[in-house]
């Protein structure tokens, strides 16, 4: 029985090796991550969507990249700053699941500049 547990728990720690590692990214990419944040929870608000995708491919992204500040390639505004629970809350009181929905959701709870 004792085996059993310890065979068990060998796959666990496999898991949380995964996790640790994936963690270590997220601590690493985060100054870069945090900064792109802050630049389109500052000044995207009263953009379009393809306006606020040029802001960040294209402007934004280049400038960390250029300073050589990690950051999580494919980076997402909504999933970084966006609780899921609340993105589900958002939705079963009537908004869009669309990005641009999600994006404004974000800005109006975790903004002070907008609305």
């Amino acid at each position: 029985r004792a085996d059993q547990l310890v065979n068990g728990l060998s796959g666990e720690r496999t898991r949380w090796e995964g996790s640790l590692e994936n963690l270590h990214k997220d601590i690493e990419n985060s100054v870069g991550d945090c900064v792109i944040a802050a630049a389109f929870l500052s000044y995207a608000g009263p953009f379009n969507s393809d306006f606020r995708q040029i802001l960040v491919k294209d402007t934004w992204l280049p400038m960390v990249e250029k300073l050589s500040i990690p950051y999580t390639k494919g980076f997402d505004f909504a999933a970084f700053l966006a609780k899921p629970t609340d993105v589900r809350d958002w939705n079963l009181k009537g908004l869009p699941g669309d990005a641009f929905s999600i994006e404004n959701g974000v800005l109006v709870t975790r903004g002070r500049r907008w609305p």
